[in-house]
């Protein structure tokens, strides 16, 4: 049978319109995917914009101060954060990370697989100097130097500069010492490692002292302590505990960030002391420095926790910031598998990004352990922030946090996708309404809610 030519047309038209269809079925739902994952890089893109930025700035001016400054002209922060004699320019992101070569979140990661510390259940303190005006004294704190707030070029937010003297600093945010707490802090160097210098040494004493207040400007520490000092002496580069006297024993372990070849001067160590009860584990950045089994003696109650420093040249500075003090052991497994949540503070990001700072490694490990070891249970992740900034983009933030966390679980750990997923709620949902630092940080938190 011949088929008329109009015919033909009209099936070849009919052809193609089905074709077409199809292809634009297909096409719809790659565009859909696409938005889907373009929503999803929203903040991953304004976080590599603030990235690409810090990038830009000059490498060889990691510390402006040190080169070409004129000797015994101190340099002070001040009020409308120009600083000029002080001025940093560290390229470099908070995780401190050279950021002329940034490492993939896979080795930063890799580099902490023997990170063990967990944070303390509770915060009951936190400081990060934002309500202090830049040039003065830290407000919440006692001492008896001249610490003030200053402004780094390249570093997110307020620190306090520590220099030249003997001094003592006691945090009026810690009333309680518990057999069980953390304590954390960024710590940044400003030094020529291998200049000569008497005395280069930030300390922290856990002791029975009465009065934590007492002879701020003598080394005070009571009949039973323990003692840790970052030493950057020349020659004698080291992390250095002085257990209770009763042992009669100091141990030294060997710092590379402080050796007299480092490179570290300008980028934050990380450091986490854990104490349970009479054991005191220290960590710098990725590494377990020591792990005392009898820090204190048992029964020993201790009443005194504070910084100390000792400086013997002028123009030499410690910058400390990002203090966090939490009680209270953790019980990730009960409270997850149990009670059907977990509210955890031990994944932590850079300001305002979705970049997990490499030390939330020792709570992410813990986490996968409990839900690889029951396969069957599925969690949701719910991002949380503080109510700082815009609320869109604090929404958008704590989604990308809490899509960060589930990355993190299956690719570093192996959990299985089924068992995650993922939201956030931004700033809707505050535990703490105050405006203190420790309010805003117990509202900066991850949440696993069990399915």
């Amino acid at each position: 049978m011949k088929i008329p030519c109009n015919t033909k047309i009209v099936w070849v038209i009919g052809l193609f319109l089905m074709m077409a269809a199809n292809a634009n079925a297909q096409f719809l739902k790659k565009l859909k995917k696409r938005a889907e994952e373009s929503v999803n890089r929203t903040v991953e893109r304004k976080v590599e914009e603030k990235t690409e930025q810090k990038t830009e700035q000059a490498i060889d001016s990691l510390f402006e101060m040190g080169k070409g400054k004129k000797k015994g002209k101190k340099r002070k922060g001040t009020k409308n954060g120009n600083d000029t004699e002080n001025e940093m320019s560290m390229d470099q992101d908070m995780d401190g990370d050279d950021m002329s070569d940034t490492p993939t979140e896979e080795t930063s990661f890799e580099a902490y697989s023997k990170f063990d510390f967990t944070p303390g259940e509770t915060i009951i303190g936190f400081e990060d100097f934002s309500q202090d005006e830049l040039g003065d004294l830290p407000a919440r704190w006692n001492t008896n130097t001249s610490a003030e707030i200053v402004d780094l070029s390249t570093q997110n937010g307020k620190w306090m500069r520590i220099g030249l003297g003997k001094s003592a600093f006691v945090a009026d945010f810690i009333t309680e010492i518990p057999e069980n707490f953390t304590i954390e802090f960024d710590v940044i160097f400003d030094f020529e490692p291998s200049k000569w210098a008497y005395s280069r040494r930030l300390g922290f004493i856990l002791s029975d002292l009465e009065d934590p207040n007492y002879s701020l400007d003598k080394d005070q520490v009571g009949k039973n302590f323990f003692r840790m000092n970052l030493v950057g002496d020349i020659g004698s580069e080291y992390f250095k505990v002085t257990p209770n006297p009763q042992q009669k024993a100091n141990a030294r372990f060997p710092l590379e960030q402080l050796s007299k070849n480092s490179n570290q001067r300008g980028i934050p160590m990380h450091v986490s002391i854990w104490r349970q009860k009479t054991r005191v584990r220290v960590y710098v950045d990725e590494k377990k420095v020591f792990d005392v089994p009898r820090a204190l003696e048992k029964g020993v109650v201790a009443r005194t926790l504070r910084l100390q420093s000792h400086v013997s040249e002028e123009n030499e500075y410690f910058y400390i910031n990002n203090i966090r003090y939490a009680v209270g052991k953790p019980d990730m497994r009960n409270k997850l598998l149990t009670e059907g949540k977990l509210v955890t503070y031990g994944i932590t990001f850079d300001s305002g990004s979705a970049i997990l700072r490499p030390e939330s490694h020792g709570t992410l490990k813990n986490l996968a352990a409990i839900l690889n070891e029951n396969p069957e249970v599925q969690v949701e992740i719910v991002g949380h922030t503080d109510a700082d900034g815009d609320a869109d983009f604090n929404m958008d933030l704590s989604m990308m946090r809490a899509s960060a966390v589930a990355h993190a679980l299956e690719a570093q750990f192996g959990v299985s996708p089924n068992q995650l997923s993922s939201s956030g709620k931004g700033e809707t949902e505050l535990l703490d309404t105050g405006n203190s630092p420790e309010s805003k940080a117990k509202n900066r938190r991850v949440e696993f809610i069990k399915r």
